[in-house]
């Protein structure tokens, strides 16, 4: 059975869990786990009932008040490409892709990945 996805790029892990905020509610949602320049893991904590494949939601990533941030929250619009359980029993992951992002906004995720990626 041939991957219905094409592979992913590499992505960088994170130093901290960044929060992932509902762009319309601003409720949190989950934690930054990982981030590429195309998309992002989500890991959130029971079951990710706010998530369903293939879905795309509007969504913020906080930043942290790291003085090399000029932004406290990059907003971007996610396919939802996956969604499965965690090692961690209590945990789920969401595997996403950026479907509209500020051209702007594209630095930042670099910057992002450079400070606080490993």
């Amino acid at each position: 059975m041939e991957n219905e996805y094409p592979p992913r790029p590499p992505r960088k892990e994170l130093l901290f869990y960044l929060n992932i905020l509902d762009e319309n509610t601003h409720e949190p949602l989950g934690h930054l786990v990982n981030l590429s320049n195309e998309g992002m893991m989500i890991i959130i904590t029971d079951q990710p009932i706010s998530f369903k494949k293939d879905q795309v939601k509007n969504v913020s990533i906080q930043l942290p008040d790291f003085d090399e941030f000029t932004k406290k929250f990059i907003k971007l619009q996610v396919e939802v490409r996956w969604m499965k359980p965690d090692i961690n029993p209590n945990l789920y992951r969401i595997g996403c892709s950026f479907v509209e992002i500020n051209p702007d906004d594209l630095p930042i995720i670099k910057q992002v990945q450079d400070v606080l990626g490993f």
